[in-house]
């Protein structure tokens, strides 16, 4: 059977190919003055600027913060393939959360005096290229939280609520979802799959941000950081249906 479509292929290609060939040759003078005259009557839209594209893609993934499908809840977890974990990490590349944690990232940079580094540029241009690198670096932590160590040491790279606890239970259990996680088999470990991939970016950011030290001092400082926004952002993926649904009545 496959031999067979094979073969048609090749036929339909080849007839193709003659068709073509004995095609007659176009009138170049006719072309050119279609393209003339579509080229003139094409109306003129103007570039949208920088600032405005930037504006526009922030309200864009605020909206989707805002109303998208909340995190599912414990009872309805089930195993991830490798495959299925994959799909996860290319969700997450443009997921809003990727972007907020990059503009999280720059402003405590900015707080530590990062912005005063001399290899960036000052003012809008500076943030833009802060942000840049800071979104390249979580782009590439995605990688690593989301698919390759979960898939390495058999863990689940997502979160659940768990909305049937009382509230001071559910804060707890989400905030310590930073350090514990699920497993293939439905048990409960150690969340070293963020820990190493949180650890594994800052090494790989290291080879291209200029201006920054090196070594594990800088590394275990960004680790700490980073669990520290993960715990908070657990705690709003926990909450904000809940809110949502009462403020919104969405």
């Amino acid at each position: 059977m496959t031999r067979f479509i094979t073969i048609i292929s090749l036929v339909l290609i080849c007839g193709g190919a003659v068709a073509t060939a004995q095609a007659p040759p176009p009138d170049d003078s006719q072309s050119s003055s279609s393209i003339t005259m579509a080229l003139a009557e094409a109306p003129l839209v103007a570039p949208v600027p920088k600032m405005q594209q930037m504006k526009n893609l922030i309200k864009l993934q605020m909206n989707r913060a805002i109303n998208g499908k909340p995190y599912p809840s414990l009872i309805e977890w089930q195993p991830l393939t490798a495959r299925q974990k994959f799909d996860v990490f290319l969700h997450s590349t443009y997921s809003p959360r990727t972007f907020a944690n990059a503009a999280i990232d720059e402003m405590a940079e900015r707080a530590r005096g990062h912005h005063l580094n001399q290899e960036y540029e000052r003012g809008v241009l500076g943030v833009g290229q802060r942000y840049g690198i800071n979104l390249a670096t979580n782009e590439t932590d995605v990688f690593f939280q989301r698919f390759l160590f979960p898939t390495v040491l058999r863990q689940d790279p997502r979160y659940f609520r768990n909305p049937d606890l009382p509230f001071l239970k559910r804060a707890l259990y989400a905030m310590s979802r930073v350090l514990i996680t699920r497993t293939d088999d439905g048990g409960h470990a150690f969340n070293s799959s963020r820990i190493l991939s949180v650890a594994a970016s800052r090494a790989v950011s290291d080879l291209y941000v200029p201006g920054e030290r090196q070594g594990m001092h800088p590394i275990v400082g960004c680790v700490s950081f980073t669990l520290l926004r993960d715990a908070g952002e657990n705690l709003l993926h926990e909450f904000w249906p809940d809110v949502r649904r009462k403020l919104l009545h969405r």
